[in-house]
């Protein structure tokens, strides 16, 4: 979500919504690219809007300097209350922070891609498996793609300069 692209008014509601849900969990956070997945390993969500994902909604950070990933819980009622309210004029009140799940150098015990999921494993043993797609609705707003196609192209690339930057540190 950090890639410009040329957006509907009602996607770039959706874009803010989940972006403040992201900064009202991440210090530092302009700091990231970011994109919407879901992991697939997740306790999916007993009701609301996020019971039909069949996983725990992610917010997906990640920077190259210093190398990591965020991985960032969203209420998705929430940020669907977000853009309701931004799409009637009103401007919401700060979102409710989660506790995001860091991912870097010193906690990545492995991360491997096959097809559209990227699976992560950390030190502790705790993985997620991470469903990317370059287009993403919600069934709240069927009428509203959320394009993020480069975002998830950028986050491969990304994922190759961390394994490299790991592989060097291991040969070192």
């Amino acid at each position: 979500m950090v890639i410009v692209t040329e957006r509907s008014q009602p996607e770039q509601h959706l874009v803010d919504a989940l972006r403040v849900s992201f900064d009202a969990s991440v210090m530092n956070f302009g700091s990231y690219n970011i994109l919407c997945t879901v992991d697939r390993l997740g306790v999916p969500a007993k009701e609301g809007a996020a019971r039909a994902w069949g996983g725990s909604l992610l917010l997906v950070g990640y920077r190259r300097e210093p190398v990591e990933i965020v991985l960032c819980p969203v209420d998705l009622d929430e940020a669907l209350d977000r853009v309701r309210l931004l799409r009637q004029g009103i401007e919401p009140g700060p979102a409710a922070g989660a506790v995001p799940t860091l991912v870097n150098l010193t906690n990545l015990a492995g991360m491997a891609s096959q097809d559209n999921v990227v699976e992560v494993t950390l030190s502790t043993g705790r993985r997620m498996k991470l469903d990317l797609h370059g287009q993403v609705r919600f069934d709240q707003f069927p009428e509203i793609a959320l394009h993020q196609r480069r975002d998830v192209e950028d986050f491969y690339e990304f994922i190759d300069y961390f394994m490299d930057v790991v592989e060097r540190m291991n040969a070192a």
